[in-house]
């Protein structure tokens, strides 16, 4: 699964856990494996996305940077690195930029990461005709079950906050956008009038799933004419109906 991150570097240091910490807050699982592990083959062989934490150390290992090209090539391993340009510079003796998925210079805005794992986040390589819907939610649980929910059906990624969504929007295309109400430092509802005010964002369908189901608060963003305004008590079932009917252009219930 594209949501479960793979993060190899020679020790598990502050910064390393503090990404593990960001991205398991964003919905991802994270898993992390040191450089010197003897299992560490297996730990690879488990995960698509490999997230690899780059030291002067790593140029002592020549031959875990050509395993790691060859399960890029052979497995579809996806490759990021975090490092400085020197290291860059060293690991494309080993691994060409064509492996990768990206590289992150130190010291790096953590959330330029989860932009790029949330584009990998593509379900099924054969799945171009399927929509796609983004999930802003801040509850990482709950993302993953509500992706869990519609992968089999819809290409689905995840973001925990509105400069998540919006940083991942403007590269990437989304048909349909699930936005909690209730989120901290911005809520839905100032999500929702920063994507209308986007050339790339404004025209994209908005449906609040949510736990905030008081008439005042729905009444407060009808101007901003989202599509609809589901309540995430509604079971599995429902969600996949409701959007089945909204992409069959019906009214939501």
């Amino acid at each position: 699964m594209t949501d479960s991150v793979l993060i190899i570097s020679k020790v598990d240091s502050f910064m390393v856990n503090a990404i593990k910490v960001k991205l398991e807050s964003s919905g991802f699982v994270c898993a992390f494996v040191s450089t010197d592990s003897p299992n560490i083959n297996k730990s690879i062989d488990d995960k698509r996305v490999i997230v690899l934490y780059v030291d002067d150390s790593i140029f002592e290992k020549p031959d875990l940077l050509i395993y790691l090209k060859d399960k890029c090539n052979d497995d579809d391993k996806k490759l990021i690195l975090i490092g400085s340009p020197s290291e860059f510079t060293g690991i494309s003796n080993y691994i060409s930029d064509n492996f990768l998925a990206g590289k992150l210079e130190r010291p790096f805005d953590i959330n330029e990461l989860i932009t790029i794992l949330i584009g990998l986040q593509s379900t099924t390589v054969n799945d171009d005709d399927k929509k796609s819907i983004l999930i802003v939610d801040d509850d990482a649980t709950y993302l993953r079950t509500v992706r869990d929910w519609l992968k089999d059906t819809y290409k689905v990624y995840m973001a925990n906050s509105g400069i998540q969504a919006l940083t991942w929007l403007a590269k990437n295309h989304a048909d349909l956008i699930l936005l909690d109400y209730m989120m901290p430092v911005t809520t839905g509802k100032e999500i929702l009038e920063m994507l209308r005010s986007e050339d790339f964002s404004k025209d994209i369908p908005v449906i609040f799933l949510t736990g905030k189901s008081d008439m005042e608060t729905v009444k407060s963003v009808m101007h901003l004419k989202p599509e609809g305004y589901l309540l995430k008590s509604i079971n599995m079932a429902v969600l996949r109906s409701e959007l089945e009917k909204f992409f069959n252009g019906e009214n939501l219930t």
